[in-house]
């Protein structure tokens, strides 16, 4: 063995056993593999490759020992397989067949048992009602048939809150698991009803995760644009160069619309946004498209090709570094906000049959 494999072998083992005051966590992974003799196991920081332990496999078999500031989702490293592991248990196992090694065949990890009884649930009772209407939009959009599209994709829109509730409800069974608190953040990340429902069923000490801390933020960055409260002013620039305010639009219901050029449901979403537009003209409702483009020459080429027939601005910032998609809580786009006459958010994320329906209730509204 030479000086160099000895040196790499010290360092592994440092890694694995040396604990700090501020780590709590210590765990044991033991595994025996088929297909693999020898070779190197490490645990790395999720999507990154900073080794934070590693030990040799040997004929097989391997036993990897460390301490972690605290349980959560890391990567694991076996030989040239990646694949990311929650890990929460103290003596765990990974064994079988090198060439289909996953996340599957780690045991002793509550949280990675967890992981996949509620992805069993959702692929059965979320993913397996979505996948078939998502076939039929499919077919209707390419039809032309908007209507139809619409309505079939207002199911889709609507089964989110499906899945809020199977999660919520998961949470609540499992309130002290911390892919309970992982699950919650995935989904309570754009909705303030989400992520303050979905912590308010997890339990003390899964708060203090990672994702139950970012749980929390959610909840309170999202409270300050909930329906009811007023919208931020804003300036974003239209395709001649002028500024345009959001307190310039008061006294209109305003449909703002956030969408980009490299956003393919977005520009689907136009499609219905057109049908509605000409559906409401003259009824005091105001569109606008507002881009968060990185690049204003890709913005104004969608427009071209679009050609939107109301007024359509660009974001200043574009998606990293808009303030405006920060202040109203936009995680993903197409994201449609309805502001009332006096600059008050009336609804949040409201797309196809359900935005026109809340249109309706504010313009029948005495």
């Amino acid at each position: 063995m030479n000086r160099g494999i000895i040196l790499l072998l010290f360092v592994s083992v440092l890694l694995c056993i040396g604990c700090s005051d501020t780590q709590h966590y210590k765990f044991t992974l033991r595994g025996n593999l088929e297909g693999i003799m020898d070779g190197e196991v490490a645990l790395l920081k999720p999507f990154k490759n900073e080794v934070l332990c590693s030990t040799r496999i040997e004929g097989g078999k391997f036993e990897l020992k460390g301490c972690l500031e605290a349980p959560g989702q890391f990567g694991l490293k076996v030989g040239e397989r990646s694949f990311l592991v929650f890990m929460d248990g103290h003596d765990m196992r990974l064994d079988g067949a090198y060439e289909s090694l996953s996340a599957n065949d780690l045991k002793g990890s509550p949280a990675n048992d967890l992981e996949r009884e509620y992805r069993d649930l959702i692929n059965k009772e979320y993913y397996g009602r979505q996948w078939p209407l998502l076939e039929e939009y499919k077919q209707a959009d390419d039809a032309g048939d908007v209507k139809l599209a619409d309505k079939v994709m207002t199911q889709v829109i609507r089964l989110e809150d499906t899945r809020y509730e199977l999660t919520r409800e998961f949470a609540r069974q499992h309130p002290d698991n911390i892919f309970s608190a992982y699950a919650s953040e995935q989904i309570g990340r754009e909705v303030y009803r989400y992520a303050k429902g979905l912590y308010e069923v997890l339990g003390a000490k899964v708060r203090e995760s990672q994702w139950g801390i970012a749980l929390k933020k959610h909840v309170d960055d999202l409270v300050t644009s909930i329906e009811g409260t007023e919208v931020p002013d804003f300036t974003v620039t239209d395709e001649e160069g002028n500024k345009v305010s959001m307190s310039s639009l008061r006294g209109s219901v305003v449909v703002l619309d956030f969408w980009a050029s490299w956003c393919g449901p977005c520009r689907k979403e136009m499609k219905s946004l057109r049908e509605l537009y000409k559906e409401l003209e003259g009824q005091g409702v105001r569109f606008v498209s507002i881009s968060l483009d990185d690049s204003e020459e890709r913005w104004k080429k969608a427009c071209e090709e679009e050609q939107i027939p109301w007024l359509s601005a660009l974001a200043e910032g574009g998606w990293e570094k808009s303030t405006i998609r920060k202040a109203l809580g936009i995680e993903s786009i197409p994201h449609i906000i309805v502001v009332d006459k006096e600059g008050k958010i009336a609804a949040k994320n409201a797309r196809r049959n359900i935005l026109r329906e809340r249109l309706e209730e504010i313009l029948n509204k005495k």
